[in-house]
């Protein structure tokens, strides 16, 4: 059987049982568009390379999580877009970039996208929300890893604790996101 011609869902039930030739034909599906979408906004090729990869990777381990009713486009462009946000914010932060006047003045921004920036505004100020609700510890060990992007070791040392009180403070703190956050947890990992 010819695998190009079986739609995103028929496809998606051969990658939850392992088959990764159906899972290579969903990637060379959409591939060449998602680059091209990464690329139009970020216009730095190798980055844009390296988003879709993690995409798809993220898509490979979550494979049992994430359903597909009819087309997969619907989760793997959420998980673009909201990687690409995610990568201007954090460049913003980071002084390397000027982060445009307003999410809604990157190029190409049609009114649907526009309410994709506001449904991530408000994602990302609930998962803001529930960090602040973290216990003072945890808290404080998650806004160093994922805010100051600090390692395991230089948390430890910072707050004078041990390596492994840091990750299981991480490791609680993200089961706390899934769990709390759980109709939107399958992007978790694009916004944080």
């Amino acid at each position: 059987m010819d695998k190009n011609t079986l739609n995103d869902a028929e496809l998606w039930q051969q990658v939850k049982q392992g088959d990764t030739a159906s899972f290579s034909c969903l990637f060379e599906r959409y591939w060449e568009e998602m680059f091209s979408m990464a690329y139009r906004r970020l216009a730095d090729e190798a980055t844009s390379k390296d988003f879709v990869q993690n995409i798809f990777i993220h898509a490979w381990e979550n494979r049992q999580q994430i359903i597909v009713e009819d087309k997969l486009s619907p989760y793997l462009f959420t998980a673009l877009k909201y990687s690409v946000i995610r990568h201007i914010y954090r460049e913003a932060k980071q002084g390397t970039t000027d982060l445009p006047l307003s999410v809604y003045s990157l190029p190409d921004e049609t009114d649907l996208k526009k309410q994709d920036h506001y449904d991530f505004d408000r994602l990302r100020d609930k998962v803001q929300a529930e960090i602040a609700a973290m216990p003072d510890k945890m808290r404080g060990v998650f806004i160093l890893s994922y805010e100051k992007e600090l390692s395991i070791r230089e948390i430890a040392m910072r707050l004078s604790i041990s390596e492994q009180t840091v990750k299981n403070q991480l490791q609680n703190a993200r089961k706390r996101l899934r769990l709390r956050l759980q109709s939107q947890a399958i992007f978790l990992p694009f916004i944080l």
